[in-house]
């Protein structure tokens, strides 16, 4: 619903006054008071019908505005106080910001403890809904509240609430595992704890931490189900991609082995509860807290320099400015944390550059540390060594995990660390103190996204700060930056500013296994494909069709045959996900299903490693129906030899030998014609392969021998993240299904697996612990040192508790994500 302005926009005072809030210039008298009069009638607008949002949304702006700009509080106080946004009125209270503190106020602030938790103010509907949802008696039950409404302390008072004998707590990344691992462990200290499905020892009870790839792994075992599923960033089920299907194959399994189960989904961005639908029978209980008590302040620059700030009420562009370049625009508008958004990792690293060299040197003993730190224990020559001098660091995906995670810790923690460059993996569940935001490029971001990266800003634990006797932070700025350099030439982002106007958003629902999934538009594009004799573009979308009926159809099988034993081979092949390798997979799987009992008995399997067992089983005579390159890559011995050696040394090596063999190796080859024409993959890649008749294919090539040393160390930096991201998520895919069908041993596999068969080791490995770390603990002779108990906790003592002090700071930051050395 939009409110009609059209008359107010007409009213020179109001567009004045509007004007000014948002170019955060001070109010006259006269000014204040017309548009706080002008915010009265919205509110009693509201108060009339509660479904008017929109009028509270625009009264609500209007009184924080005054309140921060003209430092006018009793307008903020009184609306958030009569409208349930109790944090608010506890801060202007706590903090003497109205004239005196009157009995009225008193009374208040007495009143205001009822909705005090663990010394959180929660707003009226965070209070209410919170216990509703968590009281409910449904199956199904979603929770969608705003970024930093309490969503963890959510999930520990449902775990309180209903004791469930075996809870899973779904969460979407690898890097939020230990986050939440740690808060549920302090939470319920004496529950079995796990967050790996291969931690899971046998107890009848505990409480799982998984991604949905390791809770359908544990779930392999049928005799294993969930009385409680939480399912967190439930909006990632609408997705049309590997993860979301395997999130909902994973509910469906549990529905279906355990009937009576509950589902709690959390979400920010939902705006049907109904499109998560699996099945007509599901019925859901629903809280929802509308209300967002941030309000973003919006600015452009615009590449003739320009700067515009936007007001989402009236849809307007005001003009505030002239800026040199885009470079200064976000120098002169940083704060004390500055977020700067890229999408590509490769542009991340480019506009780290870029801004790092208009930085000025910092002097800072914590800097220097890090510095060098990051220097010892990746390279000297790795970009963000010298970006960290002048208080910068980027993060991507193809960063090693450990380094991404310690340089979020980090800026977290390092006051002279006020830049950060980073892509989507800042999207879910990090929080960081970030106080400003820069989007460079908007491409992949719709309405939804952008508002979920908004929320990054200001977490609301940092807007409460009781130093700062000021609620600007609830206006967090987020500036839209054009260049020519990092979004199209000559380009605006005026179109996607405006997807902000009403902060509501559809639900696009992608995903073909869920009940509200509606194919016809895709039917319609493919008809006018046909019509416009697009052959190109009507076979692809014809394939996408095919594909999705496929997956539906597999899903269907996999849930279906849950008891039956009868298609053991053919279930292991699709849960696994790597049919989609396979042009034919029905036809390969029969083949497969033939081969199981032969070629175990051959001499040649008898031989080979596990890569090798990979080629014979899954390649070998069948390279003409795989679809997938990089995997078909493993037909040729020159490739196995490369992971052979690849998986080795990443359980053995340090990251720092490990970019220094790979460096070596680029040195090796940089002038022949392998180096010339480096496979780096299309994040990374600069040239097109070249062949006879000129170059085909994407941009998936580099030239070596074009490359100074920093580069290289750089490219190998990534060139191990990609290889390593290859082996875990598709590589031992195969390996797990070699395991399943017992054509591999145990000892095979924890070899492959964790680098080690000694059991006490492997289990270290399991719970995240990295392998050249536990190979240093053992040549320290520590490992003996520590151990897990029967509750999943890694125990130490005194010494190992010494030695750990003793190490540098990023070791000690590896250690404490599993251990809490004291």
């Amino acid at each position: 619903m939009a409110i009609n302005l059209t008359g107010l926009r007409d009213c020179e005072l109001f567009a004045e006054a509007m004007r000014k809030n948002s170019l955060n210039i001070k109010l006259n008298a006269t000014e204040l008071e017309f548009i706080l009069s002008c915010a009265i009638v919205f509110l009693k607008e509201y108060s009339g019908d509660k479904r008017k949002s929109p009028f509270f949304e625009i009264a609500y702006y209007i009184t924080l505005k005054c309140a921060v700009n003209n430092n006018y509080y009793e307008p903020l106080l009184d609306t958030s106080s009569n409208f349930g946004l109790y944090p608010i009125a506890q801060y202007i209270i706590k903090n003497k910001l109205t004239e005196g503190l009157s009995s009225t106020n008193f009374s208040l602030e007495y009143q205001l403890e009822k909705f005090k938790t663990k010394d959180i103010t929660e707003t009226y509907e965070q209070k209410k809904y919170k216990s509703q949802i968590i009281e409910s008696n449904k199956k199904e039950n979603c929770y969608i509240a705003p970024t930093s409404f309490g969503k963890s302390t959510l999930i520990v008072d449902i775990i309180n609430a209903r004791a469930p004998k075996r809870a899973a707590i779904i969460v979407p990344t690898k890097s939020l595992l230990i986050q939440t691992y740690k808060l549920i462990k302090t939470n319920f200290p004496q529950r079995h704890v796990i967050f790996h499905d291969e931690m899971h020892d046998g107890a009848e009870e505990f409480i799982s931490i998984f991604t949905q790839e390791r809770a359908l792994r544990l779930l392999k075992d049928k005799s294993i189900s969930f009385d409680l599923l939480i399912i967190d960033e439930a909006h990632n089920l609408f997705e049309m991609d590997s993860r979301s299907i395997l999130l909902t194959r994973l509910i469906r399994r549990n529905r279906l082995r355990n009937p009576e189960s509950t589902n709690y989904y959390l979400s920010p961005l939902i705006s049907e509860t109904e499109n998560l639908k699996i099945n007509e029978t599901q019925t859901f209980f629903e809280r929802r807290i509308a209300s967002n008590i941030k309000e973003p302040d919006i600015y452009e620059f615009r590449t003739n320099g320009d700067t515009f700030s936007y007001n989402r009420f009236l849809n307007e562009f005001y003009h505030s400015g002239k800026e040199l370049n885009f470079i200064q625009y976000i120098i002169h508008n940083q704060k004390e944390k500055n977020f700067l958004y890229l999408r590509a990792p490769k542009r991340v690293e480019e506009l780290s550059n870029r801004v790092s060299k208009e930085l000025p040197a910092i002097e800072s003993s914590a800097l220097d540390e890090l510095a060098q730190i990051i220097s010892n224990n990746v390279h000297s020559d790795f970009y963000c060594v010298e970006h960290i001098k002048k208080g910068l660091v980027y993060l991507h995906g193809k960063l090693p995990d450990l380094i991404k995670e310690y340089l979020e810790y980090k800026f977290s923690q390092v006051n002279e660390l006020r830049f950060m460059v980073a892509n989507s993996v800042i999207l879910e569940g990090v929080n960081l103190p970030i106080d400003t935001l820069f989007i460079l490029n908007t491409h992949k971001l719709d309405g939804r996204s952008l508002t979920n990266l908004i929320g990054r800003v200001n977490r609301l634990n940092q807007v409460f700060d009781d130093k700062r006797k000021t609620l600007d932070k609830l206006l967090p700025p987020v500036h839209f930056v054009n260049s020519d350099e990092f979004n199209r030439k000559g380009g605006k982002m005026e179109n996607q500013i405006k997807l902000l106007k009403n902060n509501t958003f559809k639900d696009e629902i992608n995903n073909p296994l869920l009940l509200n999934f509606d194919p016809t538009n895709l039917n319609k594009k493919l008809e006018k494909l046909r019509e416009n004799e697009d052959q190109v573009g009507f076979e692809s979308l014809e394939r996408k069709i095919s594909q999705l009926s496929d997956i539906q159809d597999r899903e269907n099988f996999l849930i279906n045959s849950d008891n039956d034993e009868s298609n053991k081979v053919k279930q292991a092949l699709m849960e696994s996900g790597i049919s989609s390798a396979y042009n034919n997979p029905g036809y390969v799987f029969n083949l497969l299903e033939k081969h199981i009992d032969t070629v175990s008995a051959t001499p040649e399997w008898m031989e080979a490693d596990v890569i090798d067992k990979i080629y014979l089983y899954f390649i070998k005579s069948l390279e003409h129906e795989i679809s997938d390159a990089a995997f078909l890559r493993l037909q040729h011995p020159k490739a196995r030899d490369f992971y052979r050696l690849f998986i080795r040394n990443l359980h053995r090596l340090s990251l720092k030998e490990h970019i220094s063999d790979t460096v070596g190796y680029f040195h090796s080859i940089k002038y022949t014609d392998s180096g010339r024409e480096f496979y780096i993959g299309v994040s990374y890649g600069e040239i097109a392969k070249s062949s006879a008749t000129g170059a085909y294919g994407s941009n998936a090539y580099i030239d070596l021998s074009k490359k100074t040393d920093k580069e290289l160390v750089n490219l190998a930096l990534v060139r191990i993240k990609i290889e390593s991201d290859f082996v875990s998520y598709r590589l031992n895919e195969y390996v797990n299904v070699l395991y399943d069908l017992k054509l591999i041993t145990d000892n095979e596999y924890n070899l492959h697996i964790y680098g080690t068969t000694k059991k006490s080791n492997a289990e270290f490995v399991r719970i995240g612990i990295s392998g050249s770390l536990i190979n240093k603990l053992e040549r320290d002779k520590q490992i003996d040192n520590i151990s897990i108990d029967k509750l999943g906790t890694v125990t130490y003592n005194s010494d190992f508790s010494q030695y750990i002090k003793s190490q540098d700071d990023l070791v000690q930051f590896e250690i404490s994500k599993y251990i809490s050395i004291k």
